[in-house]
């Protein structure tokens, strides 16, 4: 999954959870000074914590190690014939998605624009010793920061000592900012449900405080909830502001009145701190499941050597004038499991590595390892006109140099799609080294590539003159006598062929043994045919 996409959806999980914990915990409490801390703590954390790593500790956690293990799957490069295209449902998605986002966030500019215009407009005061904005027009008293907006003509003395009050404690503590954060939060994240409801919470929560402080004042608080419902029938016309009349106004007026929690019940707010670990090791999962990865497929691939699991294979229905006839891997190849034993103990004296504390890492992670090998790879036309497909292993080392070496494929589906994951594999530049107690290592990766086919075809013609340059170079065995390159196999009557089978060249060490006997040709293989006597 794209990692733009995988930390837009952990931030929005956060955010959901967040939210439920505080309906279920605290919604009704009047711990209103801790309850903002919540809110805005929620806001950061939901953003951050997928940048926390614990991975590093959570890798020598045995149990945890067990644990993914049971889950894990390779990642895989997936190769398609499929034409590059932009024009895409998901990238269509994410176009509308930004638009909403970048009119929501326009909005916010204009109103920051109009609470600039009103303090243009306006004149700077000191009423009862509190720097305000006097704005000569039918307003609704509001603050922005440390400046509070009013008209004093439209309040009598025991009014405007109510709403300074209750504006200067928005102003004192800087509720403005909280304003802003829960906006920028619905505009980035307006898909989402809870996003919107936080933002009401964070908003109602400032009422609040700001309301303790005028009770607190000693101001009547019957006749200030009276002061509140004459001015209820005004509508906030911008979001930003802390607005004296904010609705809604009911629950104000409960909460006012409501018996204050006990003290005790403050102790329930260090429960986020659990929640926050929960979310930072969900996140650490991903990581540490990459590098489970590694270790399962280095695993695999030494499994499979040593079960002698590469076998030799009949070749495959691109020839069509023959029949197909399977050979059991343990005749055709007695020394293959010895000779992988060999090679896995003179790796161990070498001291190449199978897995390190630092596994290797190609620049720019796993994401450009998967662009650069899907520009570079190319689907075999051969392949594709015969519908084979399917997935490749192919392991290598990275030298501590950071090189790629030795590479070979350990689990192959034909040929000339083995071929072309060893030649792209073999092109790759540089890796970042491996670690081992701070030091650089060789180590053992492996890398997994499927080839998939779409419902399209490549060009008839195309394919047959691919499939013809193919065989045209591969050396072919008749009755143990390798004939000349460029020998047509088709000139043998169908009826006079006992067997065919193909050597393929799906291990350095085969590649290497078949080059050796037969030359360069036998690079991409050898057809081995077996008369009737």
């Amino acid at each position: 999954m794209n990692d733009a996409l995988m930390y837009f959806l952990k931030v929005n999980i956060a955010i959901a959870l967040f939210y439920l914990f505080y309906r279920l915990a605290f919604y009704n409490d009047t711990f209103w000074a801790t309850r903002r801390f919540y809110l805005m703590a929620t806001i950061l954390l939901s953003v951050i914590y997928p940048f926390i790593s614990l991975s590093g500790w959570l890798e020598k956690q045995e149990p945890m190690q067990v644990i993914m293990a049971g889950y894990v799957n390779l990642n895989e490069i997936t190769v398609t014939n499929v034409p590059t295209t932009y024009l895409t449902f998901e990238n269509i998605l994410l176009t509308v998605y930004g638009l909403v986002s970048i009119i929501l966030l326009i909005r916010m500019i204009v109103q920051l624009t109009s609470i600039l215009m009103w303090r243009l407009k306006g004149k700077k005061q000191i009423l009862n010793g509190i720097e305000i904005i006097a704005i000569d027009a039918t307003i609704t008293p509001f603050s922005f920061f440390n400046t509070i907006f009013i008209n004093p003509v439209l309040h009598n003395e025991e009014e405007t000592r109510q709403i300074l009050t209750h504006e200067n404690t928005h102003a004192r503590q800087f509720h403005s900012l909280d304003v802003l954060l829960s906006e920028l939060m619905t505009v980035l994240f307006w898909i989402n449900p809870a996003a919107w409801l936080l933002k009401r919470e964070i908003r109602q929560n400032l009422e609040f405080l700001a309301d303790n402080s005028v009770l607190k004042s000693g101001i009547d608080s019957k006749n200030y909830q009276y002061h509140l419902l004459q001015l209820s029938f005004q509508v906030p016309e911008n979001q930003l502001i802390n607005k004296f009349n904010i609705s809604p106004l009911k629950k104000r007026i409960t909460m006012m009145n409501q018996q204050k929690s006990k003290k005790a019940g403050i102790l329930k707010y260090a429960l986020i701190v659990p929640l926050a670990l929960v979310l930072i090791l969900s996140s650490n999962a991903e990581t540490l499941v990459n590098k489970t990865k590694d270790v399962l497929s280095q695993k695999e691939a030494v499994s499979e050597e040593l079960s002698g699991s590469a076998k030799t294979e009949i070749v495959s229905p691109m020839i069509d004038l023959i029949t197909n006839e399977v050979k059991d891997a343990h005749t055709a190849i007695d020394s293959l499991p010895q000779n992988s034993k060999q090679v896995i103990e003179k790796s161990d004296n070498d001291r190449i590595y199978t897995v390190v504390e630092k596994m290797p890492q190609f620049p720019g992670g796993e994401k450009e390892l998967m662009n650069f090998i899907g520009t570079n790879l190319r689907y075999p036309v051969v392949a594709q006109q015969n519908g084979i497909q399917g997935k490749i292993i192919v392991r290598f080392i990275v030298t501590i140099s950071g090189k790629v070496e030795n590479a070979e494929v350990v689990r192959g589906i034909d040929p000339t799609i083995d071929k072309e994951g060893l030649r792209v594999v073999n092109s790759l530049p540089d890796w970042i080294p491996g670690e081992q107690n701070e030091k650089k290592v060789a180590v053992y990766y492996t890398l997994p590539i499927n080839f998939k086919l779409d419902d399209s075809k490549p060009d008839k013609k195309e394919a047959e003159k691919a499939r013809e340059n193919f065989f045209k170079n591969l050396v072919v065995l008749v009755d143990g006598i390798q004939q000349p390159i460029g020998f047509d196999y088709r000139s043998i009557k169908q009826e006079d062929i006992k067997s065919i089978n193909v050597l393929k060249t799906d291990t350095e060490i085969k590649r290497a043994e078949l080059v050796a006997k037969y030359g360069e040709n036998a690079n991409s293989g050898v057809i081995v045919i077996t008369l009737k006597k």
